[in-house]
């Protein structure tokens, strides 16, 4: 990603400033640094330093995603993906198509929620042979396409193809996201008409796509010591991929029905509880799930419409919301600009929903904490969500009662242009080790 430019003048820093800067590490007077650390009671926080200044939170931004989802919707929440077969069925034969109406399930077919459940393919086979069709004349289809599917427009060119870049669909297939062995090309799953150009470099391998592009191009080469290399990429368009794997999967079996001219509904497929889908994608940082969550807000609608939605729930809340900048639900955008005393009155909102607190990755346990605060005491009372991009560093969620694990304080800590982001990072997690909460 491109180094993070911004030039920062003393009419623009408008956050309440407390004396000296509460992180210390090389080169800090360089970055923009603001941090808001306070009682959930709402008392006098223990540290407001420039906690109203707009800035770049990268994944930090699925905090807020999450808040106003769990707002809206309980825990127990569903995405539904009803699959019709629609036309005449006679002899086990339907001369028609089979429809499928996206709910922008973000897990249809993903790895990361396995398991016990019935896949997607499966369970329109079942529905299929228990209604007793055994061909099908005519084809699978989505019943319609929802607004502004794919890549955020603002997301850097650079993230496209890759893992990070998996935009949100109407229905979405195998997280959106394929793997690519190099240099056999075999694509897992399959991807109908991809075409890919290498080019020979002396450097690693790295892809290069535009949005909405079927050209990828991998650069690079090898290992000294390697044969060959999973590359993890981005699928072009999700419901193609989908639609393909569904049309060369539908065998089904089973007994003559008597004629009909109908539409009868093959499967309501549904997705883990909404409570599970959050706290694995706060745990892993994942933005194509974090950016389904963004669309419930606004089912079948635009992505602005969704965002003003947001704002809107969370307002009514009583967070406060004014001039912040939000792009998309995973922050991957630069575009997104918000304070840490804006994130703090959203985390002290949601800090009494118990599916919103276990939706924080524990320091020292999981996703991309666990190595945060290493070897620092009472690492085990935080539960934090981490953000990253060049330039960037920020951690938003709680500190939490050893005993009870409710939340005592909220925390938001953001650092634009930070020359080192270790070092930064260091620096965070000594300031959170050494801060009296008590």
């Amino acid at each position: 990603m491109k180094t993070l430019i911004a030039i920062f003048t003393t009419i623009f820093i408008t956050g309440t400033v407390l004396g000296q800067c509460p992180l210390a590490f090389e080169e800090a007077n360089q970055s923009a640094i603001s941090i808001y650390i306070a009682p959930i009671n709402g008392d006098t926080p223990l540290i407001d330093y420039n906690s109203s200044m707009l800035l770049t939170p990268a994944s930090v931004m699925k905090a807020v995603t999450t808040a106003s989802v769990l707002s809206k919707y309980s825990g127990d929440y569903r995405w539904t993906t009803d699959v019709m077969a629609v036309g005449s069925v006679c002899d086990s034969i339907l001369n028609g198509n089979v429809i499928i109406r996206g709910s922008g399930d973000p897990t249809i077919e993903s790895k990361h929620f396995t398991g016990n459940r019935v896949s997607f393919i499966t369970a329109i086979r079942e529905g299929l042979r228990a209604r007793g069709i055994k061909k099908i004349t005519g084809r699978v289809l989505l019943e319609e396409h929802w607004p502004d599917e794919g890549a955020v427009p603002s997301w850097e060119l650079e993230d496209i193809p890759g893992i990070d870049g998996a935009g949100f669909y109407a229905l979405n297939y195998s997280d959106n996201v394929f793997s690519l062995e190099f240099p056999s090309l075999v694509t897992t799953p399959f991807i109908p008409g991809f075409n890919i150009n290498i080019i020979e470099t002396n450097n690693r391998l790295r892809l290069n796509r535009n949005s909405g592009s079927y050209d990828l191009t991998i650069s690079g080469k090898l290992g000294k010591n390697e044969k060959k290399a999973a590359l993890l990429c981005s699928m072009v368009n999700p419901i193609e991929v989908a639609l393909y794997h569904l049309t060369d999967s539908l065998q089904a079996e089973g007994n003559e029905i008597e004629c009909l001219n109908d539409t009868i509904t093959i499967t309501r497929y549904k997705s883990p509880r909404l409570r599970y889908v959050t706290r694995s994608y706060m745990i892993r940082s994942d933005n194509q799930m974090a950016e389904a969550a963004l669309r419930l807000m606004s089912p079948k609608s635009t992505r602005r419409r969704a965002i003003e939605v947001q704002k809107n729930l969370l307002s009514s809340k009583g967070a406060n919301l004014l001039n912040a900048n939000i792009n998309d639900g995973s922050g991957l955008s630069r575009h997104n600009t918000i304070s840490t005393s804006q994130l703090g009155s959203i985390l002290r909102i949601m800090a009494s929903n118990n599916d919103y607190v276990n939706s924080f990755a524990r320091v020292g346990k999981d996703g991309t904490v666990r190595n945060f605060m290493k070897g620092k005491p009472g690492r085990e009372c935080f539960v934090l969500k981490s953000g990253s991009m060049t330039g960037v560093v920020a951690y938003a969620g709680y500190r939490v009662d050893r005993e009870s694990n409710k939340p005592t304080h909220v925390i938001a800590v953001i650092v634009n242009n930070a020359p080192y982001a270790t070092k930064a990072r260091n620096a965070i997690a000594d300031l959170l080790s050494e801060l009296d909460f008590n």
